[in-house]
Parts: structure tokens; C-alpha cells; sequence
């Protein structure tokens, strides 16, 4: 059977003159060059001829040769290039599989089947019988797949059949195999499909040849180019049924899905193909849907990555806890993807095979961010960008009541975190998104009533983002118990919505539920493990409950347990080998060490991946800080890049956390505070502040020592005064007299005369 190409058809025989329009069949048989009845004499070859089959020849020697691989993810896999398997070894003997009772080929080498196919030998045994390679003899000799067919046993199973024959055949997605041709013969029930043949290694024996595992990155980009296959599939209609290694072939630098005798409607019962291990348990009662797909992506992701356990030569159900699988304890948002994925409940899992793509984007980009330390744009993200930042300026803002005496907590606040989150994207395919986009600069209260007027009109009924944008709108006006009795009214019908779960957990915040706050999250996070909105909510959350209960600046974990929080928050570079003091991965929890370990991960997590976003800085400097781990909490803020308008605030915090504890104080960090101090502009507005910070640490540090008979290492002067008591002391009260003269308020004014009376140095006169 030959193809023909459309272009064949267009208008293009006009000439110019002594100009001939030659017909070219690159397809034509190669015997046709020769009449051998014709002449007795010497064989001739035309030189056109004689030049096509040097091209061919050319073509097919070349297309082995290795070439770079191809990039994919957005850039940031390289996939490995991967030489096309020679068809003429491709062939396998079946005695052995005979031997174990598998029922012997119905073809052998050199039968021909319909007249044109000439059958090479098998090359694999499926679910429907032997698989074998051939040649076309109608088109260049190219090699195809037979593969036999469900036999139909009814009316209604024939045309079922018919149906399915006919989608096949329309299927042209380049990461799908093609489909050339449907053959009846009486050697098979159901006749043959006769599909491309894909010389190339499967993702099984790819992944057998690494030694059982892919690396992560390379696993995800091939998963990924699988993806937009699967939803070429769902949105015509139908599910893919049998996904797993050994149906995904690399050749070259394509990745290709092969073997559609599975693939079946949407809902369609009847024979459901699928493979033990990979195939959703609800497909007997459900029928084959997008959501068993999705089952069959992750547990297919899953066995690539890590050695999942077997029962009875099958992969047994369920994915090894972090406690149990490394690679999880590391990538834990990677762990939460394949979860949802492999849910047990069809409703709980991703809805499309492009969304669960959009999540695993955004694992892989954070997967890259912490094992290399490169960073890419997040292009996926379902959320704006922050709006502001939270608990950046509190410990140098405090300085101020040197100043003017009123005191400042250092203690971050719901309100605060909430006005800096981000916020959902507007769907554009929800029915209010036009309105939402032209109401997005107005007043709250405008939004608000716009809104209320738009959802009395039919058309909005089914608006999600409208009922969810007033919530937010009366948030903003501190309308906190109106919004949270609208979002019990539609707790029913989006309880499965992540946007949902979102603005309850900001809801709570406000109203200073942190506990439920955390649960929403979570939630949400674990519908989008890919974003890292939810994980920097989730770590303020567990910040706030650390605060209620007192223990924030607490030192609470051991030192088993901090080397293990630093590592896994990317503090610390340190092996961890034993992670058995972990408190829980289950991340629903009041337990003051637990909120510890969690919120010191995720702000580390969030700031390896985001550089940007410097409100995880400064969340991850507070939880080292208060486990003692100081020079820790002070390498995280000198990420801040210069480029930041927040890298001096970051500077003056790391010059405070120096000398901010007395139990940790020593000589070093001391002159470590003063040089970092002194870098910086003299125009900074508290810099005499933090100035007077480093000399009265130095000053309490030295009375120590003196008390135990001990001098200080270095002489040498801390800013322009001496480095011994007596120098510090004229210090700290000229700088308390200068502060004086700058406070605004008269009483505080002569508190700090009074203060610097106390700490001048005795004099005799």
C-alpha cells in the first residue's frame, strides 16, 4: 500500500520554456530501473536513478549516526541521544517463550501477509499474541509492526471495532506511532494493525541498562514528552489504556509511544487492556477514563525513578514513604506529584494529563534549582507573583526604639503574610475572566459590587473565579466573617478546587485559625506540588503557630534533627544518612518540633528554588537563628543578590543576628558585625542604631571575659575607639548622646542622657 503525499495534487505545472516537469516517486520499488525482459546486453542505471538510491542509502547509514540529544522541558533536560536499533537484529527467537507454555507464532519468517508484507520474524509477545517486524514491499521496502487485533464476537463488537479502526488511523501526533494500514487474515481473529516500526531501545531497557533507575531529571523530561501524547489522545475521545516503560521507545532524539491495541473510548467497557502494576484499580468498575491514564503516568514515572517494591512478579500498590525511599526525603514535592497522581480516588488526581505536566514543570524546576543550583523562570506558575514581603524589616526596624523608645515586636502577623502572598491566576476559561480582567484596578468595594450585579446574570452562574474574587474582594475589607460564611456556601461544589482551598486557608490566617490555615495549605499543596506559593503559606503558618504557642525563638530541635531540617532546608551541605529523628513527614501537625523541622524546610526550599523571593530568606534566617545555628542563618541572607533593594536591609539583619544572642557572642563574629557595618554607606538611616548594637555586644562581651580573668585575642580598635572597656564605654556613650539629640521625643530624649551618664567611664574630675 502506498501513501500519497497531498501536495501531489496542487497546481504546480506551470514551466518556462525548454522547462519539463519530471514526476519523482521517492517510494517507487527499486526493481522497477531494471526491464530484464527487455534486453539481454549490460544492465544500465540512469544517472537520476543511480543518484536517489545513493541518497537513500546515504539516509539510512546516517540516521544511526549519534548527534546531540534533544532538549526538552523548556531547556532544561538534555535527553541523551540514543542510536535506532538495526531492524535486521531486532527479531527474537520465541522457542524459549514457547517452552514456557506462551502459544508459538502464527507467522514464521518469509510468510506474506496481504500480499504485501513480507514477515521478518517477532519481535516481541503481548496481551494480544506475538508482535512482528516485516517489510512493505509497496512502499521503498521500509520495515512496519504487525500486531494482532481483539477478534469481534458480536454486531456490536464489530462495529465497536470498526470505530476504533477508524480513529486509529486518524491519529497523527509525532509522539505517537503511526498507523499505516488494517489487514484481515485468517491467521489472526481479529486481523492486524500494521503500525511504524520505531527502532530504539524502551524506557524498561534503557532503564535496566542504568542500572535499574534513571536519573530524575532525564526520567521527567522523557515523562514529559509523553504527556501532550496522552492529551492528543483525551481530547479526541480516548484513553491510552497500557502505558509503562516497555510502550514508550527512544530513538534518536524522539521519544515515541507505541502499541495502541489498548486504546479504547473514554467509558468503554468490554476487553480493557492494562498491565498489572500500572493499571488504575477503579478501571473495572469505572471503565477506562483520563484519570486511569494519569494512574498509569505515575506509577510509570515512579518505576523509572526508584526501585519500587514487587509482589508476585508485579510492582505491589502504593510508593515507598520518604522514610524508606531517599530520593523522596530529598524531592519531596516530587514525592506529592506522584501521590496525587496514583491516588486511590480518580476525583483526587490530576484532571488532565497538560496539567499534570504543568506540575511536574514545576517539580523539575525545583529539582534542578537544589541538586545543581540552576535556575529557571517559573512559566506555569498558576499564581501572580509575591506582592510584598513579610518579616523582612522587623529585627532592624526594632533598633528604632533606641531612637524614640516605643517598642517594636519582632514577631511576623497574619496580615502581614497575607497582603505579601500571591494570589491565584484568573482562569481564562472561566465565564467571568473577561469581566475580572476589566475590574482588576478598581476599588475592593467597586469589585465587590460589580461582582454581586454580574452573578444575578445566567450566563455567570457557572463562574468560578466571580464567587472566589468577591471572597478575596470583602478579605481586603477586612470583611473576614462575611468571606468565610460565602466560602461554607460553596464548600459543596468546590471542594475539589484548589482555589478554594486557597482562600480558606488565607481566610483562617486572618482570623487567626492557624491551625485550619495550615490544613488548606496543605491541601493545596499537595493538589499543586509544583508551585511554591502554598509552600511558602505553609511556612509562615507553622511560623505563626510557633509564635502562639510561645516557642519561636526556643531552641527545639536536637542535633541529630537540626543536621537533618539545615540539610534538607539547604542551609547546610552536610551527609545525613540517618533521618530516624525526623518528627513526621506528614506536614498536619501542632507539635512545636515539627513546625520547626517543617517551616525551616520549606522557607529553604522555596528560597533555593525562588532567589527572588526574599521573605523565604528571611523566614529560613529566624528558624536558624532560633536553633542556635547563627553563622547558618547569616550565610542564607548574604544570598540576598545585590541587585535586591532588599540586600542592605539583609546586610544590617546579619550585622544584628551576630551580636544578637549573648550566649553565642564571640570576639570574631563581633569584628565580623563592625566590617560588614562599616561597608556600607554612610547615608544608611540606622546606622548609628546598629552601630551602638556591635559596640554594647562588645562591650557586654569583654565585662565577661574580664570577669574571668580573660583579655581580649586582638587589640586592634573596634570602629575608632579602643577594643577594651574603657574604649567601648566612651563608645556607646557618645553614640547614646548622638541618638539623643536626634529623638523626637523629650522624655526618651533625656532617658538616653540618663543612659549614657550610667555607661560613661570613671573619671577624676
Amino acid at each position: 500500500m502506498s501513501e500519497s503525499d497531498p501536495r501531489e495534487h496542487e497546481d504546480s505545472a506551470q514551466t518556462e520554456a525548454h522547462t519539463e516537469a519530471v514526476p519523482f516517486d521517492p517510494f517507487a520499488d527499486d526493481d522497477d530501473e531494471f526491464d530484464t525482459e527487455a534486453t539481454t546486453g549490460p544492465l544500465t542505471v540512469d544517472s537520476g536513478e543511480k543518484s536517489r538510491r545513493e541518497a537513500l542509502s546515504t539516509f539510512r547509514q546516517r540516521r544511526g549516526i549519534h548527534r546531540r540529544g534533544a532538549t526538552v522541558a523548556g531547556g532544561m533536560v538534555k535527553l541523551p541521544f540514543v542510536s535506532p536499533t538495526d531492524p535486521e537484529t531486532a527479531t527474537i527467537d520465541p522457542a524459549e517463550a514457547v517452552a514456557r507454555g506462551v502459544e508459538a507464532p502464527a507467522l514464521e519468517p518469509g510468510d506474506i501477509v496481504a500480499s504485501q508484507y513480507e514477515v521478518l520474524g517477532p519481535i516481541a509477545h503481548g496481551g494480544l499474541g506475538w508482535i512482528y517486524l516485516a517489510t512493505d514491499h509497496f512502499v521503498a521496502n521500509r520495515y512496519v509492526v504487525l500486531k494482532g487485533m481483539m477478534a469481534a464476537q458480536s454486531a456490536h463488537e464489530r462495529a465497536v471495532a470498526e470505530s476504533e479502526r477508524a480513529f486509529l488511523a486518524e491519529i497523527t501526533h509525532p509522539g505517537i506511532v503511526k498507523i499505516f494500514n488494517f489487514i484481515d487474515d485468517p491467521r489472526s481473529e481479529g486481523g492486524f494493525i500494521v503500525m511504524e516500526y520505531v527502532g530504539g531501545p524502551s524506557l524498561r531497557s534503557r532503564r535496566r541498562k542504568m542500572n535499574g533507575t534513571l536519573d530524575v531529571d532525564t526520567a521527567i523530561g522523557y515523562i514529559l514528552e509523553v504527556l501532550p501524547a496522552l492529551d492528543y489522545l483525551h481530547a479526541r475521545g480516548v484513553v491510552y489504556n497500557d502505558l509503562k516503560p516497555d510502550n514508550i521507545i527512544i530513538t534518536e532524539d524522539q521519544v515515541k509511544l507505541i502499541d495502541l491495541g489498548a486504546v479504547t473510548g473514554i467509558g468503554a467497557f468490554g476487553h480493557i487492556f492494562g498491565t498489572k502494576g500500572f493499571q488504575a484499580p477503579e478501571v473495572s468498575t469505572t471503565g477506562p477514563t483520563v484519570a486511569s491514564d494519569i494512574y498509569t503516568v505515575g506509577r510509570t514515572l515512579a518505576s523509572l525513578i526508584v526501585k519500587l517494591p514487587v509482589e508476585n512478579g508485579v510492582y505491589a500498590p502504593g510508593l515507598p514513604t520518604p522514610d524508606e525511599e531517599p530520593l523522596f526525603r530529598e524531592y519531596l514535592s516530587l514525592y506529592r506529584l506522584l501521590l496525587r497522581a496514583t491516588h486511590p480516588d480518580p476525583e483526587a488526581r490530576f484532571p488532565t494529563a497538560a496539567a499534570m505536566s504543568n506540575q511536574l514543570m514545576g517539580v523539575l524546576r525545583e529539582i534542578l534549582a537544589i541538586r545543581d543550583g540552576r535556575h529557571y523562570p517559573h512559566l506555569y506558575t498558576r499564581f501572580t507573583a509575591q506582592r510584598s514581603t513579610f518579616g523582612t524589616k522587623h529585627i532592624v526596624f526594632r533598633t528604632d526604639q533606641l531612637l524614640d523608645g516605643i517598642k517594636r515586636s519582632v514577631q511576623i502577623s497574619a496580615p502581614e503574610i497575607v497582603a505579601a502572598l500571591p494570589t491565584p491566576l484568573t482562569d481564562s476559561d472561566d465565564p467571568g475572566a473577561g469581566l475580572l480582567s476589566a475590574a482588576s484596578y478598581t476599588e475592593p468595594s467597586e469589585v465587590l459590587y460589580t461582582l454581586e450585579m454580574a452573578m444575578k446574570q445566567p450566563e455567570m452562574s457557572g463562574s468560578v473565579e466571580i464567587p472566589l474574587s468577591m471572597v478575596r474582594a470583602k478579605l481586603d475589607l477586612g470583611l473576614t466573617g462575611e468571606a468565610i460564611r460565602q466560602l461554607d456556601e460553596l464548600s459543596d461544589r468546590l471542594k475539589n478546587d484548589w482555589r478554594y482551598h486557597w482562600h480558606s486557608g488565607v481566610a483562617a490566617l486572618l482570623s487567626s485559625d492557624f491551625v485550619n490555615a495550615q490544613s488548606y495549605f496543605n491541601r493545596v499543596l499537595n493538589i499543586l506540588p509544583g508551585e511554591p506559593a502554598p509552600k511558602l503559606a505553609l511556612a509562615a503558618t507553622d511560623e505563626l503557630l510557633l509564635q502562639q504557642q510561645g516557642m519561636n525563638n526556643v531552641r527545639l530541635l536536637n542535633q541529630e534533627t537540626t543536621r537533618a531540617a539545615s540539610a534538607l532546608a539547604f542551609a547546610q551541605r552536610v551527609p545525613v544518612d540517618d533521618y530516624s529523628s525526623v518528627p513526621s513527614w506528614d506536614h498536619i501537625t501542632q507539635d512545636p518540633i515539627a513546625l520547626r523541622f517543617h517551616a525551616m524546610r520549606l522557607y529553604g526550599l522555596v528560597w533555593a528554588t525562588n532567589p527572588t523571593t526574599v521573605s523565604s530568606a528571611f523566614g529560613l534566617a529566624r528558624q536558624l537563628n532560633a536553633e542556635g545555628l547563627v553563622d547558618t542563618a547569616v550565610a542564607a541572607l548574604d544570598r540576598v543578590p545585590q541587585s535586591s533593594r532588599h540586600q542592605r536591609l539583609a546586610r544590617l539583619t546579619t550585622i544584628l543576628l551576630l551580636v544578637g544572642s549573648t550566649g553565642s557572642l564571640s570576639e570574631s563574629r563581633i569584628r565580623r558585625a563592625a566590617r560588614r557595618l562599616e561597608l556600607l554607606p554612610t547615608n544608611e538611616p540606622r546606622l548609628q542604631q546598629v552601630r551602638l548594637a556591635v559596640m554594647s555586644a562588645g562591650l557586654t562581651w569583654i565585662r565577661e571575659r574580664s570577669s574571668q580573668g580573660k583579655t581580649p585575642v586582638s587589640r586592634a580598635s573596634l570602629f575608632d575607639v579602643p577594643f577594651n572597656e574603657r574604649g567601648l564605654r566612651t563608645g556607646v556613650e557618645a553614640s547614646l548622646r548622638s541618638l539623643a539629640r536626634q529623638s523626637p521625643f523629650a522624655r526618651h530624649r533625656y532617658r538616653l542622657i540618663e543612659m549614657a551618664n550610667m555607661i560613661r567611664p570613671q573619671t577624676l574630675f
